[in-house]
């Protein structure tokens, strides 16, 4: 991934951190974080990724962004360590190697321990 690449998917990051984002499917307002931009990034504590798999993840910020404004079901929840975890998924398509296809893109959210709905992480598998 190119240092610019990089660059470019902070500042849509950042401009997203300043908007509000309301997931009809949670009924709440989700927060746009650095929590969620070190978890895809794998900066700090968060688990190192590989650079395919930052890259990915980095050119699927606006597919998690419409994915969150857009779908109505929740499509799983879990708890890990006492901690609420939703799943949102969609069929979109991803530009993949100059051309767009489709893939089924997760978007998952964290609920924190005062109840406030984070935005996690975002994930592409083939459909």
């Amino acid at each position: 991934m190119s240092k610019s690449a990089k660059i470019k998917a902070k500042i849509y990051y950042d401009d997203w951190r300043k908007e509000k984002t309301y997931s009809p499917a949670l009924k709440k307002n989700i927060n746009i974080t650095l929590k969620g931009w070190r978890h895809i990034t794998g900066d700090d504590q968060y688990k190192k990724r590989v650079f395919n798999d930052v890259y990915r993840r980095l050119k699927l910020l606006p597919s998690a962004k419409f994915i969150i404004k857009k779908s109505s079901t929740i499509q799983s929840v879990r708890v890990k360590n006492s901690i609420k975890y939703f799943a949102l998924e969609a069929v979109v398509p991803v530009k993949i190697n100059k051309s767009k296809t489709l893939r089924i893109v997760k978007v998952i959210i964290q609920e924190d321990k005062i109840g406030n709905l984070v935005f996690l992480s975002v994930m592409d598998k083939k459909s």
